[in-house]
């Protein structure tokens, strides 16, 4: 057995429970906020790790196009992936996002037939398409990941029907039957504009979720080409691309921060400090230690989409966890697309 493939694995777990972190401090940080936070503690880590390994010279030995391959890789999943992928956690949850971002196996598959040489197998198709078929009924469902505006639903119609219930009861409150029929056509408006506006973010959560998987599988194929154009280890690597991603992600937490809202930010709210450690401390596990395990399995395996199909199995970790920690609603859609989309991944792996 291969024992790399453990590291794909890692990268898996740690991701997964990153991803739930990441999750639990949407409702307090914009995904732009938050990505700067990533970027930055990543960056001094793999600076630090390289300088205490001894291998800060290795940074000016990598080539240049394998350096601009590895760049671009980050630019492409890091930045743009994260930021899409933070984005729709916010507005469809985990236990939606997560399955349908982790569809990238299918594309990484697809691109490393084209260009990185892979072997082509109906086995491994199937399992993909198993895959698809997952996300197919997670995107589906109904149930909304966030609960917060299903919630505001349910408090309306509450509302409209305690206003109803005291309308039939005081009729003497009541100056007009018009007056009755214009106050419950107005809460009727409120519970269809609610709707409207959770049906909207719906489906632009599962549009940023799937084009997330576009820049993490032409990122994974980047990545695998910049390796194998060097001798390089991957710390190094990581501690010479990271740092050139800080002043792209500012600049896109300055365009999504108002003026107003960087003067008011509570830095001195114990709360606001917390987040930011929790957001730092996912960082910590999904950019820097996962990173790790998921560049050496690339390198290692010789192959994107083992690694990318081992990490496609996180719903597997982030499912429960998203239940037990943010109180996520799943139904039978969401349950059986999570198994499919598992299913289909081990199948992957287990032909390869």
């Amino acid at each position: 057995m291969n024992y790399y493939l453990f590291a794909a694995i890692g990268n898996m777990v740690l991701s997964g429970i990153a991803t739930v972190i990441y999750k639990s401090q949407s409702d307090k940080m914009k995904p732009s906020t938050m990505l700067l936070i990533q970027i930055i503690i990543s960056s001094v880590s793999f600076l630090i790790i390289t300088a205490a390994m001894g291998d800060f010279n290795e940074m000016f030995r990598i080539g240049t196009y394998p350096f601009l391959a590895l760049l671009s890789a980050a630019i492409l999943g890091i930045i743009f992936g994260n930021l899409m992928y933070l984005t729709s956690l916010k507005l469809i949850g985990v236990s939606k996002a997560y399955p349908i971002a982790m569809t990238y196996t299918l594309l990484t598959y697809i691109l490393e037939i084209i260009f990185l040489d892979g072997e082509f197998k109906w086995f491994k198709i199937l399992g993909i398409v198993f895959v698809i078929i997952g996300v197919v009924f997670i995107s589906i469902s109904k149930v909304n990941g966030t609960n917060k505006t299903a919630e505001a639903i349910g408090t309306t119609e509450k509302n409209e029907n305690d206003l109803s219930e005291i309308i039939v009861q005081k009729p003497s409150e009541v100056t007009s039957e018009e007056d009755e029929i214009t106050a419950n056509n107005s809460l009727k408006k409120k519970s269809r504009l609610i709707a409207a506006i959770q049906s909207n973010k719906n489906i632009l959560g599962i549009t940023l979720a799937t084009l997330t998987t576009i820049t993490w599988a032409s990122g994974t194929t980047l990545i695998a080409y910049g390796l194998s154009k060097t001798d390089v280890d991957v710390i190094p690597i990581s501690a010479a691309r990271m740092p050139m991603l800080i002043p792209i992600a500012f600049l896109i937490f300055m365009l999504n921060t108002k003026k107003k809202d960087r003067k008011n930010f509570e830095w001195k709210s114990k709360s606001t400090w917390l987040s930011i450690l929790l957001i730092a401390f996912g960082a910590l596990m999904s950019l820097v230690a996962a990173n790790i395990l998921y560049l050496l399995s690339i390198e290692k395996l010789n192959s994107t989409s083992i690694p990318a199909v081992i990490a496609a199995s996180g719903p597997l970790v982030t499912t429960p966890l998203s239940i037990l920690f943010l109180k996520e609603k799943v139904d039978w859609k969401i349950f059986l697309g999570t198994l499919l989309t598992i299913g289909g991944n081990v199948l992957v792996l287990l032909i390869t």
